[in-house]
């Protein structure tokens, strides 16, 4: 059986359209990707932010990029559509490699990539983008450890922490004290808060540790 590796890659590809959007306040989120031919691929990703109109202004017009279709779906939210060449570019490095992409997330002109490839494909990964990226982070994910962080996230304390944030537990100032809802939901005010921590401190080491992109 052939084993497979989880890894995470943070980069910055000089030259590609990707490194614009360091220059602008947007979030890229890769949804899709065809590979048709030897020269050029389709990509479907979602820009959102207040500068999301500027930088696809500049992509119009950026050398590469050719946009086939661009969806509205409010003021500041995207879909494009485009098409770009496969040389020399990450999405088809890891196309050739037949690794699997988990997620694909732009921001600040650094490409964050989750993927899943074949263990013995690791090394030439890595080597082929310290050769054609400014690589800044490469790692494989630890499952075991995200297994045991999410075995402490326990329903009953996700499901009070929940009940918290939508009942204004967390608003400033707040719509509910602890009190309050412990009242409402039949159990003591220490019990509930032990529930809420458990919670926070499970989601807040899945976060720190930037696994929250594969939940």
């Amino acid at each position: 059986m052939e084993k497979l590796s989880l890894i995470s890659a943070d980069l910055v590809h000089p030259d590609c359209w990707t490194e614009r959007t360091e220059k602008y306040l947007v979030n890229v989120k890769l949804l899709s990707q065809q590979f048709s031919d030897d020269k050029f691929f389709v990509s479907k990703v979602l820009i959102l932010g207040k500068d999301s109109r500027n930088l696809i202004d500049e992509l119009k017009n950026f050398k590469g990029v050719k946009i086939n279709k661009l969806y509205c779906l409010d003021e500041d939210s995207f879909v494009m559509d485009f098409i770009y060449p496969r040389y020399n570019s990450v999405s088809s490095l890891f196309y050739d490699t037949n690794s699997i992409v988990i997620s694909h997330r732009i921001v600040d002109g650094i490409e964050k990539w989750k993927i899943i490839a074949s263990s013995s494909m690791v090394s030439h990964i890595l080597e082929k983008l310290e050769n054609t990226t400014n690589l800044i982070d490469f790692k494989e994910i630890n499952l075991k450890k995200l297994e045991r962080l999410l075995d402490k996230l326990t329903d009953r304390n996700l499901s009070f922490l929940k009940i918290a944030h939508k009942q204004g537990l967390f608003d400033y100032p707040k719509r509910k004290t602890l009190l309050s809802l412990s009242k409402e939901l039949g159990i003591k005010p220490n019990t509930l808060l032990y529930h809420i921590r458990k919670s926070e401190s499970s989601l807040l080491e899945i976060l720190i540790d930037e696994y929250y992109s594969l939940l």
